[in-house]
């Protein structure tokens, strides 16, 4: 019995210790967002342009400097010649928002190719035949490690 009550402090005691740690605060000012596609198809659609347009503005506003965006994307299973088509896609949306929307990053990192999904997705999915997006701020942001800085101004909301 003996045994078994020292057993338990133990775990009692470290469960304690690590309640009581300071917690770590994670800082990602990364933002992001996916364009849908229909199948077997790389042109990007109207609904999505709209959607991305007003992404880039609500950014551009709260965001002055920009560093970088960062692309991924993914086909549906079946679609005709997949890897490649999520390729396409990517640098399609890449164009609509550097060229079509002029919004300025100082690096777009493209994938050379696509993910193509295991296994068919259920009807209407949105998890596939898709590009996501995500967005790096250049600093000053608003990541509570840059409180402090001089530099840093919160975003207007």
């Amino acid at each position: 019995m003996n045994k078994r009550r020292e057993t338990i402090l133990r775990y009692f005691l470290a469960s304690l210790a690590v309640m009581l740690a300071p917690a770590a605060l994670a800082c990602s000012p990364i933002k992001s967002i996916g364009v849908v596609f229909e199948r077997n198809s790389a042109l990007v659609p109207a609904k999505e342009v709209l959607k991305l347009a007003n992404w880039t503005a609500a950014l551009r506003s709260a965001y002055p400097n920009r560093e970088s965006l960062f692309l991924s994307t993914q086909s549906a299973f079946g679609e005709r010649d997949a890897i490649n088509l999520g390729a396409r896609r990517a640098r399609n949306v890449a164009k609509v928002l550097t060229k079509d929307l002029q919004f300025d990053v100082k690096e777009v990192d493209l994938p050379n190719k696509g993910i193509v999904a295991a296994v068919p997705a259920s009807e209407g999915s949105n998890l596939v035949k898709r590009v996501d997006i995500d967005f790096l701020p250049a600093c000053p942001h608003e990541c509570p490690c840059q409180v402090g800085d001089p530099l840093y101004k919160a975003p207007q909301r």
